[in-house]
């Protein structure tokens, strides 16, 4: 039975098949005061989403379709961070993880301090790091999309929480506190730290194509957010504090 006032552990889902490469990560992200659930097959990963799971860790190493397919099938579904370990040998992977909807890649054998840094990253994007809520932050309008920076939440014009992936919510909140103003990927990549993959500057693209898809009534004739060539992306909507009624 859970104590009152006890705030229970961070929940971190490993799909796993044995991989004695990721034995030291489990052990790291415990030494974190996280706790770790394996999934060694496919139902056994969907029965632990259904419960409180943090966020998620593929293992792309033995099969890179398989973990792609399960990393499509979790995003469809969930807005929980989902990192995925890819072999060193196969860079070209990271774009396609991102498209995906993975919220960062890693290569294996994983550096440990790097990852679970990386973890910390991931949660405090996701708003599970239980901080309080900011004064300064308030909640913005564009559109008749209303977003919430401190509970991170997009709802649309009807009042429907938009799913968005931790790289897709910091992109929108970027572009939102800087509508009119043309922003280039290296910049958008320090702001959100959706290249954590890599220094992979059109892993920017991926994740606007995405947002585009979520916002714009025509992702392929974009309104809202457009392209700049050779500049990167502008945000055109007006963006407004809800307070403001004028």
């Amino acid at each position: 039975m859970r104590r009152a006032g006890v705030t229970p552990p961070i929940e971190i889902v490993v799909a796993d098949r044995s991989s004695p490469q990721l034995e030291p990560l489990r052990e790291a992200i415990e030494r974190e005061g996280m706790h770790v659930s394996l999934a060694t097959s496919t139902l056994q990963l969907r029965r632990l989403l259904m419960m409180r799971s943090n966020l998620v860790i593929l293992d792309a190493h033995a099969n890179s379709e398989e973990a792609l397919s399960l990393c499509r099938q979790i995003r469809a579904n969930s807005t929980v961070p989902i990192m995925l370990l890819l072999p060193p040998e196969r860079p070209d992977l990271i774009l396609s993880a991102l498209g995906a909807g993975a919220d960062d890649c890693i290569s294996i054998p994983p550096a440990l301090a790097e990852s679970v840094a990386r973890i910390h990253s991931l949660l405090r994007r996701a708003a599970f790091s239980y901080a309080p809520r900011r004064t300064d932050n308030p909640v913005l309008t564009f559109a008749s999309y209303t977003l919430d920076p401190a509970e991170r939440v997009l709802l649309d014009p009807d009042g429907v929480v938009v799913n968005l992936t931790a790289a897709e919510f910091d992109l929108l909140l970027a572009f939102c506190r800087n509508p009119g103003r043309v922003m280039g990927r290296e910049e958008l990549l320090e702001l959100t730290y959706a290249g954590l993959g890599g220094p992979v500057r059109r892993s920017i693209d991926v994740h606007v194509s995405r947002l585009r898809q979520k916002i714009e009534r025509n992702p392929r004739n974009p309104v809202l957010l457009k392209t700049v060539r050779l500049g990167g992306y502008v945000f055109v909507a007006d963006v407004k504090p809800l307070t403001d009624t004028s």
